[in-house]
């Protein structure tokens, strides 16, 4: 009999005391899966992720973090464990949490067009998640919408702490930034990412500013059904500051919203982190916000399904258009394309190391499921307009090979290099990977080994 995978584990397969009732996704780093306490079929369901590679420190610590946070809002630890049924006989961390069952955050609101006041109390449970991480020392590092799930009863969890940390933890990957999504990095991140001076031993800290900023951007999306422009003011091209920062539009001027909500969106945006305010200051400002509003009309403030954008305002790199181009024919002209984008490409900052500035799921648990985190009512995930190609599962022919020098990065077996300032629709020509835009790198072709007569 073969030996089981740890991302191809069939029902009935026993972890400690779980027993798998079937797949829900997997990723690059760990599988999830539905589960049950062994004998106990009746009772609910419980998420279990487990590691593809033997060994992975990031499950203990998601674990360690969740352990330390007790809020509704936040999936409960259930247990923990290692199973060595792999081919190798080595232990595969487990992680068992509570099951959670809704949709995404961006998805509830397409499907049914949020309230006023649905959606001051929605934010504001997930703040009161953030302010019960941040108060034991703790940092979710990935918020977004496709991390915060609504349940059928109208309960905003905050999920997938893969990427989180907190006080005192030991650092699991290298670069200048920790595990994140570029469109949700704060202007201290992207600035501290941007600035020559700073070593490579020398990785950025985040803190709970951080988080509320991401928590802003999240509420900008959910509001307008866009990205606000990337939060870095100085640009990552030249010493000069080059181009501008693209102008960042008040939500109201994308789509009708009340001052109230739009001033507080505002504020998790400011570039200041002490003009955000905590976590717990804005959910109450929400929670009193919303009281308020109970004897007024409570007007739509999420975008209609049906006009919905989720183009990121950012400026896509601009390649000329060829028809009919597949993934192998683009290869021979991508030297090409890279000098095309030089402008946004900074190609000294780049690290070798994908954690630096892709999606959390790059160095986190998060990239254990195919949604982030198992979502048994969830409709599949929108992508956004415009020209862009899905991340390939392999490398394309001629493509360079790990081990990538520092300035590309090695993703899924092959060297890419990221245009920086760009987020998806990513333009044609380019690859979209967890929030950010690549283009392959061609090996030059090899010397012959004869004489031409």
């Amino acid at each position: 009999m073969d030996a089981l995978l740890p991302e191809a584990l069939p029902p009935g397969t026993l972890l400690g005391p779980w027993q798998v009732d079937g797949r829900a996704g997997y990723g690059t780093y760990g599988a999830v899966y539905r589960a049950h306490r062994r004998g106990q079929t009746s009772a609910q369901p419980v998420a279990l992720k487990v590691a593809r590679y033997p060994n992975d420190l990031r499950f203990e610590r998601e674990a360690g973090l969740l352990a330390r946070i007790q809020h509704p809002g936040v999936p409960r630890l259930l247990g923990r464990g290692t199973w060595a049924g792999g081919s190798s006989g080595e232990a595969h961390p487990y992680v068992v949490m509570q099951w959670v069952e809704g949709v995404h955050l961006y998805d509830c609101a397409k499907e049914h067009p949020l309230t006023f006041r649905r959606t001051l109390r929605l934010l504001a449970q997930v703040a009161r998640a953030l302010e019960a991480t941040h108060a034991r020392g703790g940092l979710h590092r990935d918020v977004k919408g496709e991390n915060v799930l609504v349940s059928p009863e109208g309960r905003a969890y905050l999920m997938d702490f893969g990427c989180g940390t907190w006080e005192g933890a030991a650092p699991l990957t290298e670069g200048l930034l920790a595990p994140g999504t570029k469109v949700y990095r704060s202007p201290q991140a992207l600035r501290f990412y941007g600035n020559p001076c700073h070593g490579a031993h020398a990785p950025y800290r985040a803190t709970p500013a951080d988080d509320v900023y991401a928590l802003g951007v999240t509420a900008y999306r959910l509001c307008t059904g866009i990205y606000p422009p990337l939060a870095t003011s100085p640009s990552f091209i030249g010493d000069d500051g080059g181009d501008p920062q693209e102008v960042l539009k008040p939500p109201s001027q994308v789509k009708p919203l009340a001052p109230s909500l739009e001033a507080l969106i505002l504020r998790m945006l400011s570039h200041k982190p002490q003009d955000r305010g905590s976590a717990g200051e804005l959910a109450a400002v929400m929670e009193a916000m919303a009281e308020t509003a109970e004897a007024e009309p409570d007007e739509p403030t999420s975008p209609d399904s049906s006009r919905v954008s989720t183009e990121v305002t950012s400026p896509p790199v601009s390649v000329p258009r060829r028809e009919s181009v597949g993934p192998v024919a683009l290869l021979p002209v991508a030297a090409g394309l890279l000098l095309l984008v030089a402008g946004h490409v900074n190609v000294g900052r780049l690290q070798a190391s994908p954690s630096a500035m892709t999606d959390g799921g790059t160095g986190g648990v998060a990239d254990a499921a195919v949604e982030a985190f198992p979502v048994s009512s969830a409709a599949p995930g929108s992508k956004p307009s415009g020209l862009s190609l899905d991340m390939l599962k392999e490398p394309l022919p001629g493509q360079r090979r790990p081990p990538c020098p520092g300035w590309q990065v090695s993703i899924r077996g092959g060297c890419w290099i990221e245009v920086l300032q760009t987020s998806p629709p990513c333009g044609e020509g380019a690859y979209d990977w967890k929030g950010a835009c690549y283009f392959p790198v061609v090996m030059p072709p090899r010397p012959g080994t004869s004489d031409s007569h």
